[in-house]
C-alpha cells in the first residue's frame, strides 16, 4: 500500500466527531430524550424510519435498564466515501452494541446511513 492509499484509509479527527455525536444522538432519541425529527439531519431516510419504529414500539434493547451510555466507538475507513463504525454502550450494569455505517457525499457530507442495535 502507498502512502497515499494509506492517508485515504486513515479516520480524521471531523470523521471521529460526527460518529460519536450522531452515535450519541441516537442512543438519546431511542431513550426518547429527543426527537426522531432530530436525526434527519444526520442520518438517511431508512435509519431515521427504523429508529422512529424502535421509539414508537419502545423496541430498543434493554431501554428499561436505564440511559444509554456510549463507551466505545471504533471507525474503520472502507474507502475516502464510507466508513464501518461499531460501538459499545451501557445500560446500568449491561452492555450492548451496535454497528453502524457511514456514507460521505459532496452535497450532504457525512451521514449515517446503517444503524444495527444488539
Amino acid at each position: 500500500m502507498s502512502a497515499a492509499e494509506a492517508a485515504v484509509l486513515e479516520v480524521d479527527s471531523a470523521t471521529k466527531i460526527f460518529v460519536d455525536r450522531t452515535l450519541r444522538l441516537a442512543l438519546e432519541v431511542l431513550d426518547h430524550r429527543r426527537p426522531v425529527a432530530q436525526l434527519v439531519a444526520v442520518a438517511e431516510a431508512p435509519v431515521v424510519s427504523a429508529i422512529r419504529t424502535l421509539v414508537r414500539a419502545d423496541l430498543a434493547p434493554g431501554r428499561t435498564l436505564g440511559a444509554a451510555v456510549l463507551t466505545r466507538v471504533d471507525v474503520v475507513m472502507v474507502d475516502a466515501a464510507a466508513a464501518e463504525v461499531c460501538a459499545a454502550y451501557d445500560r446500568s450494569r449491561r452492555h450492548f452494541a451496535l454497528a453502524a455505517r457511514i456514507t460521505h457525499t459532496r452535497a450532504k457530507g457525512w451521514r449515517l446511513s446503517v444503524l444495527r442495535l444488539f
